[in-house]
């Protein structure tokens, strides 16, 4: 069969109901808009095996796109990029192999290999081989974001890396500035994603702490995993909390004036969207402070039980939180933006990839015992 001839070729599982997708599908539009010819390729992982969620339709409608056509799993193609995502997808293993080509190949890795307790979810090595014996491309890993990246690092020289970090990108048309905050006698707090615990704080003191409601601040959630928190002991006094997938997030952020997200110890957030679609939004990002490697000075960072304090500091200063607000969103647009594109790609395709440890996270010796610990786990049958 002869090979079918894209520009750019995506693969990945398209039963995502997170950001993964919502990556994903990002890059794709944006790769139609930019008037390329996409081939994509949805394959089927383990790794989502006890996932009874059908495939996203955000993933699906993708083939609708100008310019993308649909392979047919084991069909041949060829490009001059391929971008595969997710490490776990391809550690795990794919169903039907594909034979494809590309010049140059990029695993866009969403997930630190590492878990917050120092214990390893995915082996970067095999990850890398197992996507070659599955679709024939020698992957580079292309991190979301430099958390991900130092502990990436950990494994070079034995796999390579992009030279720059490949990060979600957003369609500022969709993530529009909403309407003015502050402006009337109290504000509303709040935060969006999926109903995950480990989204969230670990005890019931942070959890009532990271969205203190109040007479003056009203709280509004998307998407909160109320049983499991109420379980921990969190109240959740007169939080209005929102089914997810029941409101539009762009309606939904456009009806703070806060965004506020801290999440559990045992979390390592490799990039997090909805910090970028609350600033794209216009709303001042109120953030845990293991995030600010990621966003600098887009937000402002405290521990969950500071928040308080840090609320009553910003509306004792509505013009310089305004200000801020716009400057963090003129930030998210030049960094994340569907304009930054077109370099980006120009960038990757000159660039020769690395194999350095310049921040490495973990040392040799340290990733050869936590590799051994994670094929003992596997050995034993305590992970897929």
């Amino acid at each position: 069969m002869r090979a079918a001839d894209f520009d750019i070729i995506v693969v990945g599982d398209a039963r995502f109901q997170g950001g993964t997708t919502a990556a994903m599908a990002a890059d794709v539009a944006a790769f139609s808009r930019l008037g390329a010819r996409i081939g994509l390729l949805f394959v089927r992982s383990p790794f989502l095996e006890d996932d009874e969620d059908p495939p996203n339709p955000a993933a699906l409608e993708l083939a609708d796109l100008d310019g993308v056509h649909l392979l047919a799993p084991g069909q041949p193609a060829q490009a001059r990029l391929a971008f595969l995502h997710h490490p776990m997808v391809f550690f795990r293993g794919i169903e039907t192999r594909s034979p494809l080509r590309a010049d140059q190949s990029v695993l866009v890795a969403h997930h630190p290999p590492f878990r917050a307790d120092g214990s390893l979810e995915y082996d970067p090595v095999t990850t890398a081989r197992r996507a070659r014996a599955a679709l024939g491309l020698s992957v580079r890993f292309g991190p979301i974001s430099g958390t991900v990246r130092r502990q990436l690092e950990s494994f070079a020289p034995f796999i390579r890396l992009t030279g720059e970090d490949w990060p979600n990108i957003f369609d500022t048309g969709r993530w529009s500035r909403g309407p003015e905050i502050l402006t009337g006698p109290g504000a509303v707090i709040g935060r969006h994603g999926r109903a995950d615990l480990l989204k969230w704080p670990a005890t019931a003191a942070e959890i009532d702490a990271c969205l203190p409601a109040s007479d003056a601040l009203r709280v509004r959630v998307l998407g909160c995993p109320q049983s499991d928190l109420r379980a921990r002991g969190a109240r959740l006094d007169g939080w209005e909390v929102v089914e997810f997938g029941a409101e539009d997030p762009s309606a939904f952020l456009h009806s703070l004036d806060i965004f506020a997200y801290h999440y559990h110890p045992n979390w390592v957030e490799g990039f997090g969207r909805t910090v970028i679609e609350a600033a794209l939004s216009g709303r001042p990002c109120l953030l845990d402070p293991r995030l600010e490697p990621t966003f600098g000075p887009m937000a402002l960072y405290c521990p969950a039980t500071e928040v308080a304090a840090a609320v009553e500091r910003m509306l004792s200063d509505r013009t310089g939180t305004r200000r801020r607000a716009i400057e963090a969103r003129e930030i998210a647009q030049r960094r994340f933006g569907t304009d930054s594109l077109r370099p980006r790609l120009a960038a990757l395709q000159n660039d020769p990839g690395t194999r350095a440890r310049r921040a490495a996270s973990i040392p040799p010796t340290v990733a050869l015992r936590k590799l051994a610990g994670l094929y003992r786990r596997r050995t034993a049958g305590l992970e897929g």
